[in-house]
């Protein structure tokens, strides 16, 4: 192979490696956030690095097929409008809470111990823009409740 071809199949293998860096830098780049829960004072009650999941693909997904999750940590659904939301635990090995947070930033329904791998639905029994999973008994050691105020950090 002359040195020519070389460096046109290197020059190749760059653009392709820059191209799929530009298409797919949603998923390279960390989009890790951090919900943090407050007493009525303002006191922190609890925090939580959340995974977003703001796609259609994201949504769907969720931690279906994980098999663990760290204490502490989450995945936090973000929707574009405030709507009753609808879960399940299809294919979801974690038992989860699953907490239904409107746009104001205040908890409206806690779904506490979803089992894993049921296809029951879960209803929301308030609109939610936003909805966090979190590791089973994390709402209750933390003390969340409905109207728990909560923010959403980088």
């Amino acid at each position: 192979m002359s040195y020519i071809s070389l460096q046109r199949q290197y020059g190749r293998l760059l653009i392709v490696s820059f191209l799929f860096l530009f298409l797919f830098m949603d998923n390279v780049v960390a989009r890790d956030k951090k919900v943090v829960f407050y007493r009525e004072s303002g006191e922190i009650l609890c925090a939580f690095t959340v995974e977003l999941a703001v796609t259609e693909y994201e949504q769907a997904k969720g931690l279906m097929f994980r098999k663990s999750m760290p204490k502490k940590q989450g995945m936090l659904f973000i929707y574009q409008d405030e709507d009753i939301r609808c879960y399940w635990m299809k294919n979801t090995y974690i038992p989860l809470d699953i907490i239904f947070i409107d746009s104001g930033l205040t908890v409206v329904d806690i779904y506490r111990n979803a089992k894993p791998l049921d296809e029951t639905t879960i209803v929301s029994r308030g609109k939610a823009k936003y909805v966090l999973e979190i590791n089973s008994g994390e709402a209750d050691r933390c003390r969340i409740k409905k109207g728990t105020k909560l923010s959403i950090k980088e």
